[in-house]
This record gives structure tokens, C-alpha cells and sequence, in this order.
């Protein structure tokens, strides 16, 4: 049985990794010896690269399995693996700095038949990538301008020159815009081969971010799948005055690209983008949901159903969406064509979703029958704080917490003056809704008690209260994981601690809505679950997107609970649905 592509590929990178520790040579050498390959079988009438080659690497049997592997693919797929080979190869630290991880082609088709389909035409529009990595975008831009430009009886030097003038890319690795330049001279290898001329291509190594401001206000259509990743503050400084009205306290790298993406556009260009959903709902992109409902018509989103696979080592629900400019003073429309698109690129439509323009989480349907709960839910004004709760992140982190800490409550025992208390992880709650604390040693070896040096520190809560996992995986079955915290415990111990990775929702009114064993059962309802996910872009809970959780209306559940309803049945008509 043939071995999964994906496999393949790791075990072929391994080979290649293990040739640059023996050979004390840079990625780019194999990666530039193994393009030359190629195209001497393939491509024979292209002049060489601009990459590095060892003569000794080109017969070397793992760059000879790479290129066998890539000769087999579809051109957009085999540049796909070229561009992920030397983001493998390039090493972890400088992967993630750079955040090297390529849109496959299945997406990139759909978001270029989008295009299509909201009216851009390839043969006459001006289109630019200011974070081409490896031409992901820029290649297949090409080969429909040429299609197109076919069609209309354009030679082989009018298509080339065409494309010169109309595609332009940026990227800081030097590498991958080489790399882009020749992906292009391949897709456009007959054209080359027909006007005998090999044209430059207008793609450079440049941060666009701070070097396009040229282009601002001119471009007809962006397309961008932007490197994301948190900045540190040295780096917020560096781009401040250029994005300030997306900066928020943190930001994420993608969100500048975001912005740069909408200012390259004149008025009716278009933007299309592949990007995390962490955007539409964060807390620290706030400011950037405000600018774009008031610099663009956001015209469609589409929620990839597939988190896993997506990219190459990065696991995150990702979104593709399309956003025209729109002159200064437009009358903001709010809401935008949803669609749950499958990795290979076939897409459901979902309907229509509500976008606030107040900085608010954007709601948006993951499956269709989100679309009426989202309409539902949106007439509901009751949260948490209606409920009479208020949430904080766990105080305790692990790592860098130098507070005593016991494995079980009998050494707990021995803090002086006996103030310490339970310190509860997320491994704590379990996925039926019940806390596993027991005060005994643990077998993931986590110490279950912390000695805060009074049990008056603010640290610690003292109310009752639910608390739930904070960070949540793939494998679990609902975003929202919650327990009650037993009236026991605090009575014992009088209060505990979170871990930071856990988020504590305390009771602050004296008469709450629910008991915390009854809120907690309804976090764990489907209803209110799915709800979340509409809200939520990541996989962490956030204290941001819960203050935003819209509940059904206390006394209306609390009405259909005491007719014997349980509490999954009670959320869902108090909520209106069937």
C-alpha cells in the first residue's frame, strides 16, 4: 500500500535533513540543487535559478527522491512541497519567525474562484501578494491570467509581458522569492519556450509592510495568506505609527497584513485572504473588526471545516475571506455570505451572518443550522454577568510561580499556619462535568495544593464558583468544559486557586440565576456550546468572548426547568428552538 503524501513528504524531509547535518550546507543549497534537477527533466529551456547549487547534491539519492516526488504532482502541488521542504529544512526557530506555512492549492483555487465569482477578471486587473512566501498565490494568478488572455488571442510575449506588469509580490526570504520568480517561469513555460525570451517577473525581497507604501490606495486586487504570529514589543514599535488603528495591546503579526491588505486597494478593489479565525472574535483584534466594517463590504466568508491538515505543522481553524474597499463614508453593510468550505476546496453555503461594528466578536455559523440559533441567540440580552457571575483566569503559572506547592493535602498539612489552599489544573474537570480533585497525589505528578501565605490573597476565591478549561484540543466533543466547584471543598479549605490555565466563573451575586452546578450543566449543553464556537476563533476560552456569551433568558429556563424539562431541553426552548 502506497504511503500517505503527507507521510512521504516527512520522510523524504527527514532524508534531506539529515544531508545538510552530513554536508554542513544550508537549505537553500538542496533546495536549489533539487529545483535544477527538475528542471533539466522537465523544464530544459529555463536558465538556471537564482539559488545556490552543489553539483555533488544534484545526484544525491535524497534530492533525487524529492524530485521524483514532486514530478509527480500537478505543477501547483509540486511548488507547494518545494515551498514546505525548505520551510522544514530551514529549522524551527527561523519557520515560526518568518511563519512559513504555505496555503495548499485546494484553497487557493477556492479563493481564486471567489474572486471570479464577485466579478475580478484575471486577464485585466493588477494583482499583488505582499507575503508571496513560495508564489502560493502568485503562480496560479498567472496561469488564469494566461488562460484568460488566451482567450482573447493574446500571444506568448503579450501573455509575459502581461503578467510583468500585473503581478507583483514581496517577501523577506530571499529564498522564496527566488523560488517564486522561477514557479512562474514554469507555469509560463510555454510562453517562454514560444517568445524565446525569459521575462523579469516583479517579485522582491522586501517587508511590505513597510516598503509598499507606494502602492497604497492603487492596487485592483490582494491576495494574502499572512504569516501570523505574536509580536513581541520591540517589533509593535517598529510598525506603530504605520497600523495604529489596528494595534491593540499584543497584536497578532496577521493582523498588520490584514489592514496593509485593505490600504493597498483603491476604492472597489477587493482583498482576498487566508488567515486564522482568531480575527473575527479576539479580544486584542478589536480595533481591527472596527476598520474593517468601516474600509470595506466584507463580501463572503468561508470557515474551513478541517483544523487538522490544513497547514503543515500548525494546527488552527482557518478562514478564507473576501473584502472590497469602499470609499470613505460608505453606508457599512453588516453582514456577509458564510460558507463552510471542506480542505479540498468544496464549500456548503450556510447563509448570511450579522457582522457588529462596535468591536464586538463577529458570530458566525460553522454548520447551517447555526444561522437560526445565531438569530436566536442575537434577541437574547442575558450573560453571564446577568447570571450573576463574573470570570477571571487562574492566577497560579506553573512555571514561573515560586510559591510553595504540595503534592497531596496531607503534606499540605505542613504550611505554616496552614494557608494553603487547593490549586486546581484543567486535568481537574472532567468532560462529564464533574471535578476530579480529591486531594490525594496525582498521577500526572501536578501538586494539588499552593501556600499563597494567607488565605485573604486576592488569588484566592472564596465564592462559589465553576471553572473550566481554558485551552481545549481537537479531540474533545464541546468547547466549553465545566465543573462546579463543591461547596465542600471551599467550606474545608476556605477558597482555592486556578492554575492559568483554567478560567473561573465566581458567583458575585448573593442570589445568582443558577446555582454554579446548574450553570455548569448549561455551559455543557449543545446549545449553548455551538454558541460559543460561533463566537470563539480559537481554541482557547476567552474571558473576552465569554462577557460576549449570549444565554437564554434566566426565568424563561428557569420556567421550563421546573417543568421537568432537563437541562439541555430547557436551553434549547428558552432559547426558541425546536
Amino acid at each position: 500500500m502506497a504511503l500517505p503524501k503527507k507521510t512521504r513528504f516527512h520522510r523524504i524531509v527527514r532524508e534531506l535533513r539529515t544531508v545538510m547535518e552530513e554536508t554542513q550546507l544550508g537549505p537553500e543549497y538542496l533546495i536549489g540543487s533539487a529545483l535544477a534537477v527538475w528542471c533539466k527533466h522537465s523544464f530544459p529551456a529555463l536558465p538556471q535559478s537564482g539559488l545556490r547549487t552543489i553539483a555533488v547534491l544534484k545526484h544525491d539519492p535524497a534530492v533525487c527522491a524529492f524530485v521524483d516526488f514532486v514530478k509527480e504532482e500537478e505543477l501547483l502541488e509540486a511548488t507547494y512541497w518545494f515551498s514546505s521542504a525548505y520551510a522544514q529544512l530551514s529549522g524551527e526557530e527561523r519557520r515560526k519567525q518568518l511563519a512559513m506555512f504555505f496555503t495548499p492549492p485546494s484553497l487557493t483555487k477556492r479563493l481564486l474562484d471567489d474572486l471570479s465569482q464577485s466579478g475580478v477578471h484575471f486577464a485585466t486587473r493588477s494583482f499583488c501578494d505582499p507575503a508571496c512566501g513560495g508564489a502560493a498565490f502568485l503562480t496560479p494568478i498567472a496561469i488564469r491570467m494566461r488562460d484568460a488572455l488566451l482567450r482573447r488571442g493574446a500571444s506568448a510575449a503579450q501573455i509575459l509581458e502581461h503578467v510583468e506588469c500585473h503581478l507583483l509580490g514581496f517577501d523577506k526570504d530571499p529564498v522564496l522569492c527566488e523560488l517564486s520568480k522561477h514557479f512562474l517561469l514554469i507555469a509560463l513555460y510555454d510562453e517562454v519556450v514560444a517568445a524565446g525570451q525569459c521575462p523579469t517577473f516583479q517579485v522582491y525581497e522586501a517587508d511590505s509592510l513597510l516598503e509598499a507604501d507606494h502602492l497604497l490606495g492603487s492596487l485592483d486586487v490582494v491576495v494574502c495568506n499572512p504569516p501570523f504570529r505574536k509580536m513581541p514589543a520591540t517589533e509593535v514599535e517598529v510598525y506603530f505609527d504605520a497600523f495604529s488603528d489596528v494595534i491593540e495591546a499584543q497584536p497578532n503579526l496577521y493582523s498588520l497584513f490584514i489592514a496593509l491588505c485593505v490600504k493597498l486597494l483603491a476604492p472597489g478593489g477587493v482583498c482576498a485572504l487566508v488567515t486564522p479565525t482568531s480575527f473575527m472574535s479576539g479580544q486584542y483584534f478589536s480595533k481591527l473588526r472596527t476598520y474593517l466594517i468601516a474600509q470595506t463590504t466584507i463580501l463572503s466568508i468561508g470557515m474551513v471545516s478541517s483544523r487538522l491538515g490544513v497547514f503543515i505543522d500548525v494546527e488552527q481553524e482557518t478562514a478564507l475571506t473576501l473584502a472590497r474597499r469602499e470609499e470613505v463614508g460608505h453606508e457599512q453593510k453588516a453582514d456577509a455570505e458564510v460558507s463552510v468550505v471542506s480542505r479540498d476546496g468544496n464549500y456548503v453555503d450556510v447563509g448570511r451572518c450579522v457582522l457588529p461594528n462596535s468591536g464586538a466578536a463577529w458570530p458566525i455559523p460553522r454548520i447551517e443550522s447555526d444561522v437560526a440559533l445565531l438569530k436566536k441567540a442575537s434577541s437574547s440580552e442575558a450573560t453571564l454577568a446577568h447570571y450573576g457571575y463574573m470570570a477571571r483566569i487562574g492566577a497560579f503559572v506553573w512555571n514561573r510561580d515560586t510559591r510553595t506547592t504540595y503534592a497531596s493535602a496531607k503534606s499540605a498539612e505542613r504550611a505554616r499556619g496552614r494557608t494553603a489552599v487547593p490549586l486546581l489544573w484543567s486535568s481537574d474537570i472532567a468532560q462529564d462535568g464533574t471535578l476530579r480533585f480529591t486531594g490525594a497525589p496525582k498521577a500526572n505528578k501536578e501538586h494539588c495544593f499552593v501556600n499563597m501565605g494567607t488565605k485573604d490573597h486576592p488569588s484566592v476565591v472564596r465564592r462559589p464558583s465553576v471553572v473550566l478549561q481554558r485551552v481545549t484540543s481537537n479531540e474533545q466533543p464541546r468547547r466549553l468544559v465545566a465543573a462546579a466547584i463543591p461547596k465542600q471543598l471551599i467550606d474545608t479549605y476556605g477558597g482555592f486557586v486556578g492554575e492559568n490555565h483554567t478560567v473561573i466563573l465566581e458567583q458575585t451575586a448573593p442570589d445568582p440565576a443558577l446555582a454554579p452546578a446548574q450553570l455548569a450543566e448549561l455551559l455543557g449543553t449543545p446549545t449553548v456550546d455551538r454558541y460559543f464556537r460561533c463566537i470563539s476563533g480559537a481554541t482557547n476560552v476567552s474571558i473576552f468572548e465569554l462577557g460576549q456569551l449570549r444565554l437564554p433568558d434566566p426565568s424563561r429556563l428557569k420556567r421550563y426547568l421546573e417543568q421537568g424539562y432537563d437541562m439541555a431541553s430547557a436551553a434549547r426552548k428558552a432559547l426558541g428552538e425546536r
